[in-house]
């Protein structure tokens, strides 16, 4: 690869050039075979480090990164794209940065097409409510990127929500009927009989397009 598209990548997004010498090693390379190999390309040790720092900590859970013995290697197999989906809504919350977020998009998408279930129903229900979570997640990040405040994140997410057709499921404090269809239990806690009441601790999202309405996040509620 040339000097200028590596330099190039890294003044883009420094985890996008991180990304593509793994990519193009032929064989495990650890961190600090990769920073030299940008240093050798004229960028800064320093500003390398720095970004370093930030990347370091997710670049396992791109789905065509593997470490073992401290080192990177790239997948000729992507991880499964239920892996990736799962990412998605888990970490939906979370500052991810949108090169990871997207890659996690486009191993969704190219299981879809690769398995040929996309004219399926219940394939196309899972593809629709995996973008859309993605959308909202990249929205968030690049929000999150420039400054906003909580409350402008907030918001952002609220006016996101609405024009994809999501609306929430309960409000956090709202006491409602269990439905396993609709709600889960909080984390280490056993799910109760449905019709059960319980307390709202987290809205879940429906999404409600031409069709029947489908769940696109469970609300999480507590006895």
């Amino acid at each position: 690869m040339s000097t200028d598209i590596l330099t190039s990548q890294f003044e883009e997004d420094p985890a996008i050039a991180f990304v593509e010498v793994i990519r193009i090693s032929p064989k495990p390379i650890t961190a600090q075979q990769i920073k030299q190999q940008l240093v050798q390309v004229g960028i800064g040790k320093g500003d390398i480090d720095r970004c370093w720092k930030r990347v370091q900590p997710v670049l396992k859970l791109h789905p065509q990164i593997a470490m073992a013995d401290k080192k990177y290697e790239w997948l000729a197999e992507r991880r499964s794209a239920q892996s990736s989906l799962d990412l998605l809504t888990g970490r939906l919350r979370a500052r991810q940065p949108s090169w990871l977020t997207s890659s996690w998009i486009q191993n969704v998408t190219d299981a879809i097409e690769r398995s040929g279930a996309g004219h399926s129903a219940w394939a196309e229900r899972q593809y629709q409510q995996a973008r859309l979570v993605a959308d909202l997640a990249v929205a968030v990040d690049n929000l999150q990127t420039y400054g906003g405040t909580l409350a402008d994140v907030s918001g952002l997410f609220a006016e996101e929500a609405r024009r994809k057709r999501l609306w929430p499921i309960g409000q956090p404090g709202d006491s409602v009927a269990f439905d396993p269809a609709e709600h889960s239990a909080a984390q280490d806690a056993q799910a109760p009989e449905p019709g059960t009441i319980v307390r709202v601790i987290r809205s879940g999202y429906k999404w409600r397009g031409d069709g029947k309405p489908a769940v696109a996040a469970k609300a999480v509620v507590a006895v």
